[in-house]
């Protein structure tokens, strides 16, 4: 029967424990498996694997019942199985995202894009917006206290032309209505 070691792993031909405790002592292979970017679901089958391998080994070794061993090398298979449909969903995944980060970062891709005179892939400044006309006004090197009064400068002159906005609309709503 084999073992596996719960380290890293490694399944190993011999069952026994001196064989067991020379794999750990002597291979610098053996440290703890944690997969990079594994997910949690990995990760906890991997743990529960770990565990239904151990509650075997147990069994085997004090002798268990008929229908115990074989209830656990059921859970086994299904762990087992779950255990590999996680990760090749996992490898799936990883692989989608590789395929559209390459996508995503093509050069072709963009100057298509570009081409065919896709205007929304580039966020646009607003011409009359405080933002662009502080960029304008500000340039160099400024002190932050000079960038703040400068920012609430133009604040105030916006807040200034959206009220006289307001009021001439007003005033061209009741003209109109004096009108009918």
């Amino acid at each position: 029967m084999a073992a596996v070691c719960d380290i890293c792993g490694k399944v190993l031909r011999s069952a026994s424990a001196e064989a067991m405790a020379a794999h750990k002592r002597e291979s610098q292979s053996c440290t703890r498996v944690k997969t990079k970017g594994a997910s949690g679901e990995v990760a906890r089958l991997e743990e529960k694997l770990r565990a239904v391998i151990e509650a075997g080994r147990r069994l085997a070794a004090h002798g268990g019942a008929y229908d115990v061993v074989e209830a656990n090398t059921k859970e086994r298979g299904e762990v087992e199985a779950a255990l590999k449909a996680a990760r090749s969903s996992t490898k799936a995944e990883k692989a989608r995202v590789k395929e559209l980060a390459q996508q995503s970062m093509s050069a072709a891709g963009w100057t298509s894009a570009l081409l065919q005179g896709e205007e929304n892939r580039f966020a646009k400044a607003d011409e009359g917006a405080v933002e662009s006309q502080l960029a304008a006004a500000t340039v160099g090197l400024v002190s932050s206290a000079a960038f703040r009064e400068k920012r609430e400068e133009l604040e105030a002159a916006a807040g200034a032309k959206r009220e006289r906005e307001a009021e001439e609309a007003a005033a061209r709503g009741e003209a109109a209505a004096a009108r009918r």
